[in-house]
């Protein structure tokens, strides 16, 4: 089991290999998507304007906002990893068709391949989002995973946007396209080498309903309060990055007097900043996040709101620094609460119901952007699209503050991570479980467990002390102990009698949730195998059964 000082940061995706993978899948597809952003922007701009830009934003994500809630629904029920496989396959026909078409100036081609990057892009996100929990194993281990993927996410808003800079001020968007499929072409390779252990609770559960729920995920946002609002706040936040995307364009040509290059350059500051910050969230613990979520919608919107006074390019770029460094708070804090809000049977249908609204948010943004400039001009639309997040924050404060009294990790959770058969088992499975815990109470002199019966509960000892008599061989057992494997791994009567020495408070484990958590993963199971060899090797001098 990791201990928990090494789940922080990267060096946790790098000790797990499949988390490691699927980081390196997502750090192709974000390069690609923002690099694809950069090219497409300068694109449309050339080709009309700012009108052009708000325009091309809308084609890019519309359609996904409108795909992605139901298309999403098949990474519940297929492998999450093969899903993601064909995403990124997507993504890379798409951009490679966008490379083809820009040559040729076939500029409806490029505009209609940029709504199917969009539909892969938007795709990619919930799904890789939602796989996370099946592969980290402690909740520490989550907001590592969390932070790693929002570190990854700004080295490739940094890589994306440097790498289009660089190619759009040496050659054209039609270079640029290719390498965006050169990169997502990497992502679906590193996916095709993911080997997640055992079959996934997701693929049970989905085998389970027997066919796929595709409003399973909008039900479970509208019928959780608390995941409403993470939901709205986050998209008004999309929408807040629907109107930079292009007011970013604007400030660099109109108020800036930039150049192409300049585009991404100053795209790429927002992955430097947001680099920084993904250090600062990969240390949360894993408590208080709502208060996180809060402090970073601010820090999300007033450096926007401060752009206008008086731009500089250097002062530009600290400031959308700031942005991306509050973005990678925003993503850990939002989607930690999700993952933990949501059943993970259903978490890949609601976060794609949620990215295929925050999408729909971004493209409102970027095509109302344009109007706003002429009527009031690049300025005063700063200031309002900055002040619009701070505002909702504010107004929320209370709301966030419940959220964090009442979300967090089961405190039973503790109890699973020093038993040897759970500790293989990822967060998800261990919360599950964590949630089927019975609490028993069990006054001195109580037999909670006897020799011969049919063995019925998993048991772990919460406080107090129990007596093991297993053959006349006398042991006990305290806090943190754990007993009544063998008989449900061996399908045996019960090989010990175990009494309560003390008053005493177990949390039991039927019979049924402690064989699937088990009967579902091999390491789990070999452990458990172990556990009950080496007691009856010792013929239960440290354990009964």
């Amino acid at each position: 089991m990791p201990r928990r000082s090494r789940t922080l940061g990267l060096g946790a995706a790098a000790r797990n290999r499949d988390l490691g993978l699927v980081q390196l899948a997502w750090g192709g597809s974000i390069s690609a998507e923002w690099a694809h952003f950069v090219a497409l922007s300068v694109f449309a701009y050339q080709d009309g304007g700012a009108a052009a830009v708000g325009l091309a934003g809308l084609i890019r994500l519309l359609p996904s906002a409108a795909i992605a809630p139901v298309a999403a629904s098949f990474g519940d029920h297929f492998r999450r990893e093969r899903f993601l496989i064909a995403v990124a396959l997507v993504g890379t026909a798409a951009l490679a068709g966008s490379a083809f078409a820009a040559s040729a100036g076939a500029d409806v081609v490029v505009y209609g391949a940029a709504a199917v990057v969009g539909i892969a892009t938007t795709l990619f996100r919930p799904a890789l989002q939602a796989l996370l929990p099946s592969l980290a194993r402690t909740p520490e281990e989550l907001i590592a995973s969390n932070g790693a993927t929002s570190t990854v996410e700004s080295l490739g808003t940094l890589a994306g946007p440097l790498l289009a800079g660089v190619l759009v001020a040496q050659a054209d968007v039609d270079v640029v396209f290719a390498a965006g499929a050169a990169l997502f072409l990497g992502a679906a390779v590193a996916l095709a080498r993911v080997r997640p252990e055992g079959r996934s609770i997701v693929e049970t559960a989905a085998e389970a309903e027997g066919h796929i729920q595709l409003l399973g995920g909008f039900r479970a946002l509208v019928r959780t309060p608390r995941a409403r609002l993470i939901a709205a706040l986050g998209v008004s936040q999309a929408f807040v990055r629907g109107c930079l995307n292009v007011l970013l364009v604007v400030a660099v040509f109109e108020l800036l007097h930039g150049g192409d290059a300049q585009v991404g350059y100053l795209t790429a500051a927002i992955g430097v900043g947001g680099l920084l910050g993904a250090f600062g969230a990969m240390m949360l613990k894993g408590g208080r996040l709502g208060g996180v979520f809060g402090l970073a919608l601010i820090g999300w919107g007033m450096p926007i709101a401060l752009i206008a006074p008086e731009p500089a390019s250097w002062a530009v770029a600290i400031l959308l620094a700031t942005v991306g460094a509050a973005n990678s708070m925003e993503d850990v804090a939002l989607f930690t609460l999700f993952q933990r809000m949501i059943p993970d049977r259903l978490l890949t249908r609601a976060l794609g119901v949620f990215w295929g609204l925050a999408m729909g948010a971004v493209a409102i943004g970027s095509i109302v952007t344009p109007a706003i400039i002429d009527l009031f001009g690049a300025k005063p639309t700063l200031i309002a699209v900055g002040l619009l997040l701070p505002l909702l924050t504010l107004a929320s404060a209370r709301n966030l503050r419940e959220i964090d009294r009442t979300i967090a990790p089961a405190p039973e959770l503790g109890l699973l991570e020093p038993v040897p058969m759970f500790a293989p088992l990822s967060i998800a499975a261990k919360e599950r479980l964590a949630k089927s815990l019975v609490p028993v109470s069990a006054p001195a002199g109580t037999e909670v467990i006897r020799t011969g019966l049919a063995g019925d509960r998993f048991y772990i000892v919460a406080e107090g002390t129990f007596e093991i008599d297993a053959g006349g061989m006398r042991s006990s057992a305290q806090a943190g102990d754990y007993f009544g494997e063998i008989a449900l791994l061996r399908d045996v009567p019960r090989t010990a009698t175990v009494t309560a020495v003390t008053a005493s408070k177990l949390y039991a484990l039927e019979r049924d949730a402690f064989l699937a958590a088990v009967a579902c993963h091999p390491a789990s199971h070999a452990a458990g195998y172990e556990v009950a060899e080496a007691r009856l090797a010792r013929t239960g001098a440290t354990g009964g059964g």
